[in-house]
């Protein structure tokens, strides 16, 4: 039998694999440079990915002592529907498409808005200042009968930059995979976010997919 310290060490250790393999992508103002994008690839055949990113607006508290803060209802959506065009952003820094439409596939946002959480994400970049958190669920849907392979994936945060995450997702003919995406943000406002896919198919046709608009409702 195993004795409770071995047991305790093996459940310590399992839960850091599952950390490392979901990882942390941040890099709110400018392109994410990966060293050795190998590190984060996924087993092939892998059908669920994990994204724990964070609002790349930092919480100005300061600002929040000095003024008067607006107070939303819970559940109350963003106010401009759909959004209009996204903030201006550095050079270099990548902004978003509006959501694409495309025979070879499309995405399914499970639930959508998304209601506030209030669960923890467990990142580095969620720690501080950033107790208001979304989940929820990206199903990738190959409309195609090739296999699809995607390299980098960006994450925009009320149109604005966050991050690039080099996890490679394959998705065979005709098949889906889904992404666990989880946000958290400094302010308890309606929020929206959104997913680029970059990527090839097996003939090595290039794709860029933009995914859904993604409604987060205030807490």
């Amino acid at each position: 039998m195993s004795s409770p310290r071995l047991v305790a060490t093996l459940l310590a250790a399992s839960a850091a694999v599952v950390i490392v393999s979901c990882g942390d992508q941040f890099s709110p103002t400018v392109p994410s440079q990966v060293a050795q994008p190998a590190i984060h690839t996924a087993a092939p055949g892998a059908t669920e990915f994990f994204d724990m990113l964070a609002d790349p607006t930092a919480p100005n508290l300061s600002a929040r002592d000095n003024a008067t803060p607006v107070v939303y209802p819970p559940n109350t959506p963003p106010d401009r529907w759909p959004p209009g065009p996204p903030p201006k952003a550095q050079p270099g820094v990548p902004v978003p498409d509006g959501p694409s439409s495309s025979p070879v596939m499309h995405i399914e946002i499970n639930p959508e808005p998304v209601t506030h959480s209030g669960v923890p994400v467990p990142s580095a970049g969620c720690a501080t200042n950033h107790p208001y958190t979304w989940y929820y669920d990206q199903v990738i849907i190959n409309d195609s009968g090739l296999a699809l392979t995607f390299t980098q994936r960006e994450n925009f945060f009320d149109g604005r930059y966050s991050s690039t995450n080099p996890t490679v997702i394959q998705i065979r003919g005709n098949g889906a995979v889904t992404l666990h995406t989880a946000w958290c943000s400094g302010y308890a406002k309606p929020h929206y976010t959104q997913t680029r896919y970059t990527g090839r198919d097996e003939n090595n046709n290039p794709i860029t997919f933009s995914g859904p608009w993604v409604r987060l409702l205030t807490p």
